[in-house]
């Protein structure tokens, strides 16, 4: 049986150049996964071709063909350019070398998107200091992209009641990060805790004092990304799946095939719908200060619809990797084989920010919320 091969979303043509680099992409995947390779070969790569800074539809799809060769290195992609939207629809501008992929973002905005959903309070605390700028303490749980020379985007509060979000030099004084290693298929996207003490932000560090507002404007991009991870990983489960899939697994696998198929072709018209529905460049109405056209853009989408497609593409890859285990059998269960590795990609899913208990949070009718509380 011949695998349909979903290799494209369809949103945008990626360039020419792209493809080799994605090719070496898939090649390093298991050194990534088990030798650590560094994912950030491939986005150096990528910075130099100037995909890095591409407008929502084409990174969106970049991000989909780049996680159907190595997530973990999608993961890192997603990072860092959702740490650029940050700073685009603030009106900021990145640290040099962000754009062309010279040094790291990272993006640590989980924080800010569970206190809006009521799941918990901002756990970096600022202070005022008499020159103007702010001391910040408190722990991070996860970030990604912890590179030396990296920049993370963060949401922080007063004890008053304010919020900002700032950005911090990952070796700025004051600034701990423990490596968390061990990880299922992420050890090389240099994730760790983050633990800050008494950490000076410059007044120019600070992107914006209305966290509503930037929630709103970076939440397309920020879930966006994540599904079209979420949708190159599964394809490339199912591909597999049917490759391997014998006479025997055809008649007995059936339906499960068959929804398979029709899952992710329902899902990426949905997410085509969405990202074309959401995209606009920051950038461009940044400079010609077109206010209205980013409060267009925030508005255009629901965010209910992007929550939505968020969980139910991440909920198909589960779905999907487990299929693929199914019909390839016992040597997709090694360790080194990519069903293993796509499997362990997906594992993490669930737990990725918004985790998937957080998504059916606010995916629950308001009444119905309201009932369930104790």
């Amino acid at each position: 049986m011949t695998a349909p091969v979903r290799s494209r979303l369809g949103l945008a043509e990626l360039p020419a150049g792209a493809l080799p680099v994605l090719e070496r992409a898939g090649e390093r995947a298991r050194a990534v996964d088990r030798e650590g390779g560094d994912p950030w070969e491939t986005l150096r790569e990528l910075g130099e071709l100037g995909l890095l800074a591409a407008p929502l539809p084409l990174q969106v799809e970049l991000i989909h063909a780049l996680a159907r060769r190595c997530t973990a290195t999608a993961f890192s992609l997603w990072g860092h350019h959702s740490a650029l939207e940050y700073h685009w629809v603030t009106g900021s501008t990145p640290p040099d070398g962000a754009e062309a992929g010279r040094l790291a973002l990272a993006s640590g905005m989980a924080p800010a998107y569970k206190e809006e959903a009521g799941l918990g309070e901002i756990p970096l605390v600022a202070t005022d200091r008499p020159d103007g700028s702010l001391a910040v303490d408190g722990v991070l749980p996860w970030c990604s992209n912890l590179r030396e020379g990296a920049w993370i985007v963060m949401p922080v509060r007063w004890e008053d009641g304010r919020r900002a979000i700032v950005r911090i030099a990952r070796d700025a004084p004051g600034v701990g990060v423990t490596p968390l290693v061990g990880l299922m298929a992420l050890d090389g996207t240099s994730s760790g805790v983050l633990r800050l003490e008494q950490v000076a932000v410059p007044a120019g560090d600070v992107l914006t004092q209305d966290v509503p507002d930037f929630r709103d404007r970076a939440r397309a991009a920020f879930l966006l990304l994540q599904s079209g991870m979420c949708l190159g990983l599964a394809g490339a489960a199912l591909d597999a799946a049917e490759a391997a899939a014998d006479p025997v697994a055809q008649r007995v696998l059936a339906d499960e095939l068959a929804a398979g198929r029709a899952d992710w072709e329902s899902l990426r018209d949905d997410l085509v719908r969405t990202v074309r529905a959401a995209a606009w460049d920051a950038r461009d109405a940044r400079d010609a200060g077109d206010v209205g056209e980013a409060d267009a853009a925030a508005a255009a989408v629901s965010p209910r619809e992007l929550v939505s497609v968020r969980l139910e593409v991440a909920l198909l890859t589960g779905r999907a990797t487990q299929l693929e285990q199914k019909t390839v059998g016992g040597r997709g269960y090694a360790q080194t084989s990519d069903t293993s590795r796509r499997a362990r990609e997906a594992a993490f899913l669930p737990v990725q920010s918004p985790t998937e208990t957080h998504l059916r949070h606010l995916l629950v009718p308001a009444d119905d919320s309201a009932r369930s509380r104790p």
